[in-house]
C-alpha cells in the first residue's frame, strides 16, 4: 500500500513514530512531501488523549480570544483581523478533534485546511499593519494606510481551489487518499497532489516575505512614533516582536516535524510539541492584543492640523516628504530658535510626557511644522532633540554623585534606567558610569 505523507506543518507528525517510509510510499514522500493524508495507523495516534487535549485546548484558547475581540469596544480593522487570525489557528489545529468526533467529516475537512494554512500569513501581517496603523492615528490622522492587494488572496484562493478539488473527487478516490492513504488512480488525484505540494511550498516563500513585511512595517512605525513622542517604550508595540519570534518558532517546529515525520523515523521531533507551541503563541496573543498604547487626553484634544501657508521665499525648493509644505526657510529658522528657546528657557524636556503636541503648542505653531522644522533645519528627530537635552541636564547630576542614575534619569525626564542609558550612551558613547569615571580621572 502506497501511503502518503500527511500534513504535519500545524497538526505534527501523526505517523506512528519509529516506522520509516520504504519503497513506493517513499517514493511518493519524494513528489508531493506535504498532503492532507492520514492512514488508518495516523488517525489512531491522532486520537491519543495527549493530542486530543492538546487539539482542545488549542481551539479552546482561539475561541475565547476570538469571543473577546468580537467583544471588544475597538472597531477597528484590527480587531477583524485579529479575530481571523484566532479563527484560522482553531480550524487548522483542530484535526485531532475531528478525527476523534467527526470522523464522517473527516475526508471534508482535511482539504479545508489548505486554504486556512495559506490565509494565515496575510492575515497575521495585516493584524499587525492595522494595529501599527491604528496606534499612530492616535497622535495624528495621517498614519500609514493598510493596504489589501489582490496578491494577498492569491495563495488562499488556489488553496481553496484544490480544496474543492478533492471534494469533487469520486467517493472511493477520498475514501482510498484520506482513510487508506493510497493514491487512486487517474489525472485528478495525482494534480491535485501536485497543486498540495506546490502551494505549501509557496506558502513557506510567503511566509517569510510575510515576516519581512511585518518586520518593516513596525520599524517604519516606530521610525514614526521618534517623531511624535519624548518617550516611545510604552509605544512601540514590543511584544509584536515575540508574537514573530513565536511564529517562527512554531513554523520551524513543524518544519522539524514534516521532514523528520516523513523522511526520517519520526523521533526528531515530537508532533506535541508544535500544539504546545501554538497554544502559548495564542495565550501570548489573547494577553496582549487588547493592550492599548497609553494615549494622552491633551493629544486627543489636539489633532495635527495643516499650517496657514507663509510666504515662501522666491526660489525656494523643499524635497521628500516635505515636499508640499509651506514652511520657508526663514520663517523654519524662527521656529527653530522658539523651539530651542522652549528647551534652554522652559526646560520642556522635564516633562516625561512631552509629545510633539505639546511642544507645539508651546511654540504656536502646527506640528507638522514643528516636526519638518526639526527635521531639516535642526537636523533631528523629535525623539533625538528632546533625548540629547535630557542628557544635558543629567551630565552635571551625575559628576555630582548626589542622586542614584535611576533618581537622575526620572528627574530629567526618562521613563525607564534602560531608556536613559541607551540614550546616554548614544549621546556620550559611553555609560553615566563610565562618563563619572572618566571625568573625576581628569578632574584629578
Amino acid at each position: 500500500m502506497t501511503t502518503w505523507p500527511n500534513n504535519v506543518m500545524i497538526t505534527g507528525g501523526c505517523r506512528p513514530r519509529g516506522t520509516a517510509r520504504t519503497g513506493a510510499g517513499a517514493v511518493n514522500a519524494r513528489i508531493a512531501p506535504v498532503d492532507f493524508v492520514l492512514n488508518a495507523n495516523q488517525k489512531g495516534d491522532m486520537q491519543s488523549e495527549g493530542m486530543i487535549a492538546l487539539s482542545a485546548a488549542v481551539a479552546g484558547i482561539a475561541a475565547a480570544g476570538a469571543l473577546s475581540a468580537v467583544r471588544s469596544a475597538d472597531r477597528g480593522r484590527a480587531r477583524l483581523y485579529l479575530i481571523a487570525v484566532f479563527v484560522l489557528f482553531a480550524g487548522i489545529t483542530a484535526i485531532p478533534l475531528v478525527v476523534a468526533f467527526a470522523s464522517g467529516l473527516y475526508v471534508f475537512y482535511m482539504p479545508a485546511i489548505l486554504p486556512m494554512l495559506l490565509a494565515l500569513p496575510p492575515a497575521v501581517y495585516h493584524y499587525a499593519a492595522a494595529r501599527t496603523a491604528e496606534a499612530a492615528s492616535q497622535s495624528t490622522p495621517r498614519s500609514m494606510p493598510v493596504a489589501i492587494h489582490w496578491r494577498d488572496g492569491v495563495l488562499p484562493a488556489a488553496g481553496l481551489m484544490t480544496a474543492i478539488g478533492y471534494w469533487l473527487l469520486p467517493a472511493a478516490s477520498k475514501a482510498a487518499m484520506f482513510v487508506d492513504g493510497e493514491l487512486p488512480p487517474g489525472f485528478a488525484p495525482s494534480a491535485l497532489a501536485f497543486a498540495t505540494f506546490l502551494l505549501i511550498a509557496l506558502w513557506s516563500l510567503a511566509s517569510l516575505g510575510y515576516l519581512a513585511a511585518t518586520l518593516r512595517r513596525l520599524g517604519a512605525f516606530r521610525a514614526r512614533l521618534k517623531d511624535l513622542y519624548s518617550n516611545t517604550d510604552r509605544r512601540e508595540l514590543r511584544w509584536v516582536d515575540w508574537l514573530m519570534a513565536f511564529l517562527v518558532a512554531l513554523w520551524g517546529a513543524a518544519a522539524v516535524s514534516l521532514v523528520s515525520d516523513n523522511f526520517g523515523p519520526g523521533l526528531v521531533f515530537p508532533g506535541e510539541i508544535v500544539f504546545v507551541l501554538a497554544a502559548v503563541l495564542l495565550l501570548f496573543v489573547v494577553a496582549f492584543a487588547s493592550a492599548a498604547p497609553p494615549l494622552n487626553q491633551s493629544e486627543v484634544d489636539a489633532p495635527e492640523t495643516d499650517a496657514p501657508a507663509p510666504e515662501r521665499e522666491a526660489g525656494e525648493k523643499t524635497e521628500g516628504k516635505y515636499a508640499r509644505s509651506a514652511l520657508s526657510e526663514a520663517h523654519a529658522k524662527r521656529l527653530a530658535g522658539r523651539i530651542e528657546k522652549a528647551m534652554r528657557e522652559d526646560a520642556l524636556y522635564l516633562d516625561a510626557n512631552l509629545s510633539l503636541h505639546k511642544l507645539s503648542r508651546h511654540v504656536g505653531a502646527p506640528p507638522n511644522l514643528a516636526s519638518q522644522t526639526l527635521n531639516e533645519e535642526i537636523g533631528s528627530t523629535f525623539f533625538d532633540y528632546v533625548a540629547h537635552w535630557r542628557i544635558e541636564a543629567a551630565k552635571p547630576r551625575i559628576l555630582s554623585g548626589e542622586a542614584s542614575i535611576l533618581t537622575i534619569a526620572l528627574e530629567v525626564g526618562f521613563n525607564s534606567r534602560s531608556t536613559f542609558y541607551k540614550a546616554f550612551k548614544r549621546e556620550t558613547g559611553m555609560t553615566p558610569k563610565a562618563f563619572r569615571e572618566t571625568n573625576a580621572t581628569a578632574d584629578e
